[in-house]
């Protein structure tokens, strides 16, 4: 019994749309996945995080901006917080996950960790503000409360995760892990085993 054309096209047509799915899923690069902008004048939705020592974020920062250092994740000695810890501190932030963030600092490094950070625990949106960018520190930060205010409910993007035999990880790990997905959209992270 000979296909119809009709159904010979229809099934070309889906293994072109199947093939241009996984295409456009293999060449994902951390610019797609964590976008740099240039820009914090962006629509309103988005919620800016300030990753300078708390010190600077709270005396002047981008109004309304979140304070949230990296060191409030990840210490000078190098241990990084359980990924549980992490979602509870986003959480005390009033971050549910399905929010888009921006997040800026004095120095790319910082900035890029902090990102991976969010990025990794599933954030919805996570861009990085380039460096050399104007940002206006005219108001006061925000920290984050005793409690959780909201429960950080994405996923994980425990695809990138794998369990690292070590404890200690620094923010030069972190931001290239950014870097990484700009030559590998799947990546991995060794995230220290026992704080995943």
């Amino acid at each position: 019994m000979k296909a119809k054309p009709s159904r010979i096209l229809s099934t070309v047509f889906v293994a072109l749309m199947v093939g241009a799915m996984f295409a456009k899923a293999r060449t994902a690069t951390a610019d797609d996945l964590i976008p740099a902008v240039s820009s914090l004048n962006s629509a309103g939705d988005v919620v800016l995080i300030d990753a300078r020592a708390d010190e600077k974020c709270l005396q002047a920062t981008h109004p309304g901006a979140l304070c949230l250092p990296l060191d409030k994740v990840l210490n000078a000695e190098g241990r990084l917080a359980n990924m549980r810890d992490v979602r509870w501190l986003f959480g005390s932030y009033g971050l549910t996950g399905s929010e888009h963030v921006a997040i800026y600092a004095d120095d790319a490094k910082i900035r890029d960790s902090l990102a991976a950070i969010f990025y990794l625990a599933g954030q919805d949106r996570v861009s990085r503000l380039v460096e050399g960018a104007k940002v206006d520190l005219n108001g006061r930060g925000i920290t984050g409360a005793l409690s959780r205010e909201n429960l950080f409910a994405v996923k994980v993007r425990v695809w990138h995760l794998q369990s690292a035999p070590f404890g200690r990880v620094s923010a030069a790990n972190l931001a290239d892990f950014v870097g990484d997905l700009n030559q590998d959209p799947h990546a991995l992270f060794a995230w220290p085993v026992g704080y995943l």
